[in-house]
């Protein structure tokens, strides 16, 4: 699967400002050649999903709005949503009796904050349907 290019240019821009990143650090980040990411930059060259993935991944930005524009630049630009991610984990823990160390914890809830702010589930079904598979 490719991208649209329309817009994704000044979109990758964005995040090397934000970043306070060069094209050839950022190419380095997501493991593609200078010349490539220059490329996906300008918009001559669609962004394989792989490399969208690899830069939501490495700078924290939402895939949505990396690709379509839509939605917040950052996963965790809503700072109740950290809130509402870890008590919505910790209360299925406590429910299910789970005995989880807390680094475990943190991972979950990390999980939670990202699925919930890349789909329109709330914290808590992401979290129940994440201890559901357990």
């Amino acid at each position: 699967m490719s991208t649209d290019l329309n817009g994704i240019g000044l979109r990758l821009r964005e995040i090397r400002k934000i970043n306070n990143i060069t094209q050839p650090v950022m190419a380095a980040a997501i493991d593609v050649s200078d010349r490539a990411y220059k490329y996906y930059e300008q918009e001559k060259r669609e962004l394989p999903t792989l490399a969208a993935v690899n830069i939501s991944e490495a700078f924290s930005i939402n895939l949505e709005w990396l690709l379509t524009g839509r939605g917040k630049v950052r996963k965790s630009d809503d700072p109740q949503l950290a809130e509402l991610c870890a008590v919505a984990v910790l209360t299925q823990a406590e429910a299910r009796k789970a005995n989880l160390p807390i680094a475990k914890l943190g991972k979950i809830i990390g999980f939670v904050a990202a699925q919930a702010s890349q789909t329109d589930e709330t914290p808590a079904e992401v979290a129940k349907n994440y201890f559901d598979t357990l």
